[in-house]
């Protein structure tokens, strides 16, 4: 494999979810959670399941609750 194609094929790879990991993203203000990274900055560590999200955590955006988030298909 070329070295161009391998950059190529690893920011790819960086760009799609890890594995079995899932993206939310807020139907109001389009804010996304991403499980795989989670919110170090709200107190959320990397790799935490969107239902293991406290149900009185809000949007960091407009402070929506949880219920106003969708699952992103990816």
């Amino acid at each position: 494999m070329s070295e161009e194609v391998r950059e190529v094929t690893t920011d790819i790879a960086r760009s799609e979810p890890q594995a079995g990991f899932r993206i939310w993203q807020c139907a109001l203000c389009g804010f996304i959670y991403d499980e795989a990274e989670g919110l170090p900055s709200e107190g959320i560590a990397p790799g935490t399941r969107w239902e293991d999200v406290p149900d009185d955590w809000v949007c960091p955006e407009c402070s929506v609750g949880k219920a106003d988030f969708d699952m992103v298909e990816v």
